[in-house]
């Protein structure tokens, strides 16, 4: 079962995607809306234990919503974080001022995301900053700083590469599924036209045996009509005979 329900408000449907893996993770639920006006009008109706909100958005923007947010009796109590790629400490002063748990990078690391929410769950109270990780004596800040944005690329990259591999066995799934129908449908018709086949065949026999029988049959009547021409014929050569002979006898 799910630990928690989480709500995600950005207009980038990519964005929505790989932080909802990155939660899956920390086998949390997800819900995803692209403006600050459907996610007030969702927390009305809905309950979610973390909210996650972009600070730029179509409309209001994210610091307007999170005031909202914390305004009202059904959200003031859930831990808002703000998704941003702004991370200046101004921009945390002021998130923080209007009540976020904190502000995280859209190149979070996964670990990291994951030890927060966990301690969230945990202690039901905000999180702290994300934990900086230690600079050697050789590595400067800048150097610290890149390492953290190539890790949280790196981790936005396999979760892309996870979502694409997902996609590429759902499109197998389909394709497999298409290519049974496809099968299905080609055994259906030529069973049909093999149905069809056997059906002429059968008639055009049954025909052939018709019209075989209608020849007999008028063979054996012009048979016939020969026959009784020829008693006709013998009739009458007969009758001519016995005249001829009658008349021969009487001229004597």
């Amino acid at each position: 079962m799910p630990r928690g329900n989480a709500l995600i408000v950005d207009d980038s449907s990519t964005a929505r995607i790989i932080l909802a893996r990155l939660l899956e993770k920390a086998d949390l639920t997800s819900k995803g809306v692209g403006s600050a006006e459907e996610a007030l009008s969702l927390v009305q109706h809905e309950h979610f234990d973390l909210i996650f909100l972009d600070h730029l958005l179509p409309g209001m923007n994210g610091f307007d919503a999170l005031e909202k947010l914390k305004h009202r009796p059904e959200s003031r109590d859930t831990p808002v974080f703000m998704y941003t790629s702004q991370n200046a400490d101004r921009y945390v002063q002021d998130a923080k001022a209007r009540g976020a748990a904190g502000v995280i990078g859209k190149q979070v690391e996964r670990e990291q995301l994951i030890r927060m929410i966990d301690a969230i769950l945990a202690n039901g109270e905000d999180e702290p900053e994300l934990a900086e990780p230690d600079v050697s004596p050789y590595q400067t800040v800048a150097d610290q700083s890149y390492l953290r944005r190539l890790t949280g690329r790196l981790s936005t990259l396999e979760i892309a590469y996870e979502e694409a591999n997902e996609d590429i066995r759902t499109l197998k799934q389909h394709m497999a599924r298409v290519d049974a129908r496809f099968q299905e449908e080609l055994e259906s018709q030529v069973s049909k036209v093999r149905r069809q086949w056997m059906l002429t065949t059968l008639v055009f026999v049954l025909v052939a045996l018709f019209l075989g029988l209608q020849i007999n049959s008028v063979s054996e009547t012009v048979d016939g009509l020969n026959n009784q021409l020829r008693l006709v014929t013998q009739m009458i050569g007969g009758l001519m005979e016995l005249v001829g002979g009658n008349g021969g006898n009487g001229g004597g």
